[in-house]
This record gives C-alpha cells, structure tokens and sequence, in this order.
C-alpha cells in the first residue's frame, strides 16, 4: 500500500478500534464517579467564578451574559488539557475584552493519552509509514470524543451552581448562556437562565406552531406555560426551572436532559416520551402520567456507538403522589427523598433505581422490582 493508503487504514481500522476500548474504559469511570466529578467540579466552577467577579470589578466590566468553556487543542500536543473560561457581555466572541480563567478536563483526557500511548507503539509496525505528525493529527481528530464527556459532567453540575455566592457576585445580565465547545467554533449550552419580560401567549403561539429543530436548549424558565397542548415537541435539553406545566399534554415528546427543576407539572401527561437525563427535583408531579417513558441511565447499547451514556433522572425530592410509571423504563432513576404515595409502578424497569429506605412502607412494587432497586 502507498503511504495515504497506509494512513487511511490505520485510521479507520486500527485507531477506531482501539478509541473504542478507551471511550468504554471513560464511560465505565464516569457513570461511576458521577458525583465525584460533580463535587471536583463544582468547587473548580467555584474558582472560575471568582476569578471573573475579581477581574470584572478591576475592569470596571459590565454584566455578564456567557460564560465559555472552549477546548484548546493547540494544548493538547503538549499534554494540557486546560480549557479556556471566557466572561463575555451580550456581545459574546466580539467582545474584545473577555474576562478569562481555565478549567482542568484531564481527568476525561488521560484515556485520549492512554489510546495514544498505544497507537504510537502499534504504529512503528508500519515500518515508518506513520509519522509523528500523524499521530499528532490523529489526537486532535480523536480529542472531540473524550471532550463529549467534558460538556456531559458541566451539564450534570451546573444547575446546582447557581446558586452559590461565587456565581451569583458576578454582575449578570438578565439572560445568561453557559456553554462548553471549541474555541471559536462549535459549542453547546449546558446551562441557561433569562429573567427578561416575555410575552407567556407568544411563546404559547410559538410552541403551538410544533416547529422541527426550534426548541431544544431553549429557556423556559419562569412561565406559566399550564393547561395547552405541547404533544410530540422536541425540548431537548430545553430549560423549564420553575415553570408551571400543570395540565399540559406533553406525550411523546423528546424530553431528554429537560430541566424540569422546581417546576409545577400537576396531572401533566408526560407518557411515551424520552426522558433520559431529565431534571424533575424538587417538582410538583402529584398525578402526572409517565407511562412507558424511557428514561434509563448509561448507553442505550455500547454496539451504536453512542457514547457519552445518558446519567439517571432524577426525582430528588419531588412530590410524585399519584404519579403513574406503569410499563416506564427508570434504570437508574433518583427517588431520594420524593413523595411516593400510591405511586403506580406496574411493569416499571427499576434496576439500579434509588429509594429512600422510608418509602419501602408505602411503595408497591412486585418481588423482581424491589430485589433490583437501591434503598438509601
């Protein structure tokens, strides 16, 4: 084979093949260390914040309205796997004067130096026919795997966040986007909040018109958005802290990694829809219609290629009486602390799901469901 042939076969045999024992092995660690990595998280988050608020009162910086987390791979042939911070106002990359701090992701990165370690090894089989600046373009191609999981840990941590006095000294403007990407290039929002006056029946007419491709990672938060008709939306990702969603039919839509948070979805009919990821604590749920959700932690299948693996839905604390979950699929599911009261569970995948050891008095669940889930 000629040298370009060589490459190519290497890369697409050799390298996806060996990526995907190293992308298993960061799965494996980070379902496991969720809360571990939350917590390291959270108090890195902590210092980003005051590094900002300490650099925006020397600046005499206006609000703040995104927070970035950008991947350098630039950095990354070096071995630092330091994220760039930037505090933007409303004009966000044409802001000319960032406020600027780093996160450390190597904890995601050592298995991307791990399946380099071995592809540098395996290459010298190839009697030179890959070279160090090969393997070099390899890891920058290879990073966006391992830097999936970066985006998956800062949506995880995030909403519980804002709250604390590092984030909330910082002078912010009445809508704030955090989001983590490549520097000057693609990005996601991880988390989002908007305190500005809007229009409730705009919004109702906009979600009313069931446009593909138009509400995911959208800001909800704070409407009374009760009592209409929102069946088969994709809300992927969307933000509803503290909305009321009571009455609303909502079957068969695309919920995944919707921060329900606080939010009021009294009798909401939530059934058939995809929930995995979905942020549901501290809500009002009494009589709410989850029937055959799909809501399951980890991969859907380690065979497609899907990785990160969705982390647990979680019902911390919400108030579930009368809630129905027949035939739902909760692997994994968080009920710490959640009213159960005549819960209906008939059918539901529980296994790994997690109780509070005081709801076993009032919860009915058949003798498979409860030798599955955890009680805490």
């Amino acid at each position: 084979m000629q040298t370009g042939e060589v490459l190519n076969h290497f890369y697409e045999i050799e390298v996806e093949k060996r990526r995907l024992k190293y992308v298993e092995a960061l799965e494996d660690f980070f379902q496991n260390s969720i809360k571990e990595l939350s917590l390291e998280f959270s108090n890195a988050f902590q210092q980003i914040c005051m590094q900002l608020q300490k650099q925006q009162f020397t600046q005499k910086k206006g609000p703040i309205a995104n927070i970035t987390f950008s991947m350098l791979r630039t950095e990354m042939l070096d071995g630092n796997y330091l994220y760039l911070v930037e505090g933007t106002d409303e004009e966000w990359f044409f802001d000319m004067k960032p406020l600027l701090a780093t996160y450390d992701a190597s904890w995601a990165f050592q298995y991307l130096d791990q399946l380099i370690e071995e592809l540098i090894l395996y290459s010298k089989t190839f009697m030179g026919a890959i070279t160090q600046a090969d393997i070099e373009l390899i890891k920058l191609q290879e990073a966006v795997h391992f830097h999936q999981y970066v985006i998956s840990l800062a949506r995880y941590a995030l909403p519980d966040l804002i709250r604390s006095p590092e984030y909330l000294a910082i002078e912010r403007d009445s809508a704030v986007e955090i989001r983590v990407g490549e520097y000057m290039d693609i990005n996601e929002v991880v988390f989002a909040e908007d305190y500005s006056i809007r229009d409730v029946e705009e919004i109702k007419a906009w979600l009313d018109q069931k446009l593909e491709e138009e509400y995911p990672y959208e800001v909800f938060s704070h409407l009374n958005l009760s009592s209409a008709n929102y069946e088969g939306l994709d809300l992927r990702y969307a933000f509803f802290q503290k909305t009321n969603l009571s009455y609303c039919q909502m079957r068969s839509c695309l919920l995944t990694g919707g921060n329900f948070k606080e939010s009021q979805l009294v009798e909401a009919d939530l059934s058939f829809s995809e929930i995995q990821e979905a942020d549901f604590r501290y809500s009002q749920l009494q009589g709410a219609n989850f029937q055959q959700v799909q809501g399951a932690r980890g991969l859907p299948s380690r065979e497609n290629g899907q990785y990160p693996g969705y982390f647990p839905v979680r019902f911390t604390g919400a108030n579930l009486e009368g809630a129905n979950f027949e035939l739902a699929n909760l692997q994994g599911a968080c009920f710490i602390d959640a009213n159960l009261q005549n819960v209906q569970f008939a059918g539901a995948n529980l296994e790994g799901a997690v109780f509070s050891k005081e709801a076993k008095e009032e919860l009915i669940l058949d003798s498979y469901q409860a030798s599955q889930v955890i009680w805490k």
